[in-house]
């Protein structure tokens, strides 16, 4: 983790300017300075093709250059940061709520909406997502499924890579089952790992319900008006 102790006095200006703006600004001015010294150290011609909220691994940094944006940042700000900086703090915008946190001594704090306890009140929902059995995947999906009564069991899928010698009438035989309908999620083969940033190996080795989970995550928070990238870990 880095320290806040300040280390030259080329920084001053700096700490002068982030005293006079607001919380918003001071995250603009800080992601731009990230940015800047990013595209200094990969040597791109603008800080513009800098993308603040995408993994420095995946803009190429090593250690090597983690070292060099390390050094470039200590100088711009007067601290001493960690090597280890873009590793614990993986994008350029995390890096620069950091570094804000570190300048101001003020924590970044998540925005909370406050409701009260009150005996009686409703639940509300504010946001779903989910997969269910005969192509549910959706919360309207849904409604209409229980509204309708429709029955969702099917023949097995044919998409899972399933032995098709799995099915076998004798309940008798080891090894195999003598029921070949059951409620099975439509799609659950079609996970786009690109879209979570994982590799299609990863993807592969993943427990199918992970996969799941993940997608009906995204879409209850996209359900709920929320930007899911906005709630990416610093």
């Amino acid at each position: 983790m880095a320290s806040a102790v300040n280390s030259g006095a080329g920084s001053g200006a700096l700490h002068q300017q982030l005293a006079r703006v607001s919380p918003a600004e001071r995250e603009r001015i800080l992601v731009q300075l990230v940015r800047t010294q990013v595209a200094a150290v990969l040597g791109h011609a603008s800080p513009e093709l800098i993308e603040p909220d995408r993994a420095f691994t995946e803009l190429g940094f090593d250690s090597l250059t983690a070292v060099d944006l390390r050094n470039r940042l200590n100088t711009a700000t007067g601290l001493r940061l960690a090597t280890t900086l873009v590793f614990d703090y993986p994008t350029p915008r995390t890096l620069a709520r950091h570094l804000g946190e570190q300048l101001t001594g003020v924590t970044a704090a998540a925005a909370v909406t406050a409701v009260a306890a009150v005996s009686g009140d409703p639940v509300v929902i504010v946001g779903m997502g989910c997969r269910f059995p005969g192509g549910v995947d959706s919360p309207d999906d849904m409604w209409r499924m229980l509204s309708t009564g429709t029955d969702t069991i099917s023949r097995f899928p044919d998409d899972r890579g399933w032995d098709a010698a799995l099915f076998d009438p004798d309940p008798e035989n080891p090894g195999t089952s003598y029921a070949d309908e059951g409620g099975f999620v439509t799609g659950a083969a079609g996970f786009d790992p690109a879209f979570f940033r994982i590799s299609p190996r990863e993807a592969i080795a993943m427990d199918p319900q992970q996969r799941l989970l993940l997608e009906t995550s995204w879409e209850a928070l996209e359900h709920s008006g929320i930007d899911p990238a906005s709630c990416a870990a610093p």
